[in-house]
């Protein structure tokens, strides 16, 4: 398993990402020791810390590599990610054999993700589209009680986060991948496993928290999402 972090200029909360994938793993390799994991860093054009906070990380634990990447776009670091993961794990052999876990510098997955990852795999999922909460401490108690009512974490939901997704590598591989868009290159590509007949489960099981900024990296993220629901609340307020 390998997990794959785009990251641009996310010096203040990396640390925190790190820290829950690295509890993640670690809670992997006692409920099963068979499987390897591996965590990517994709810094992305980054002018902050970002590159030596991840650079740390992976002083301290050789599950963590780096790369430095200068696309200036989420999708094509998420495929750069996937590509570097999948070079590591090579002796794995068979891409079915690997698993792809996706999320972000501003998110904090839960201990038991890869875990879920695996046991949802084991069932039958081609790929897991996991749900997100925003960060309360970052968020106005009466927009985070918009955002209650407006997201809906149940199984089966329609949700499609790049911050709590993960795919089998064959099936990513065959439907060639992330594509280098500046947003939404998670909901493309599940729109294609979709269309190929992979399983695609939704689940609320696995939630992580992410950022609950109102100004985030692209024009269409989870940032601007919120942003829309505080532009909602003022306007009806």
């Amino acid at each position: 398993m390998a997990v794959i972090i785009p990251a641009r200029d996310e010096e203040e909360r990396l640390g925190r990402c790190l820290d829950s994938v690295r509890a993640a793993m670690d809670r992997l390799a006692h409920a099963r020791p068979q499987i390897q994991a591996r965590a990517i860093v994709v810094a992305d054009s980054c002018t902050d810390g970002t590159a030596q906070i991840a650079g740390r990380h992976a002083s301290e634990d050789w599950r963590i590599s780096v790369q430095q990447v200068g696309f200036g776009n989420v999708g094509a670091s998420r495929a750069a990610g996937a590509h570097h993961a999948l070079g590591l794990l090579a002796a794995a052999g068979d891409p079915g054999a690997i698993w792809l876990a996706s999320t972000d510098a501003d998110t904090c997955v839960p201990e038991h993700w890869l875990q879920g990852f695996a046991r949802l795999h084991s069932r039958g999922a081609d790929a897991v589209a996991g749900t997100v909460e925003p960060d309360r401490s970052e968020l106005d108690e009466h927009l985070f009680a918009l955002w209650q009512q407006e997201y809906q974490p149940v199984e089966g939901h329609g949700h499609i986060h790049g911050a709590n997704f993960g795919v089998c590598a064959a099936a990513y591989l065959a439907v060639g991948g992330f594509e280098p868009l500046a947003a939404r290159e998670d909901v493309s590509l599940v729109e294609a496993l979709r269309h190929a007949g992979y399983r695609v489960q939704a689940t609320a099981r696995l939630q992580a928290t992410t950022s609950g900024r109102l100004r985030g990296r692209l024009g269409e993220g989870f940032a601007d999402y919120l942003a829309a629901l505080d532009r909602r609340m003022l306007n009806t307020g």
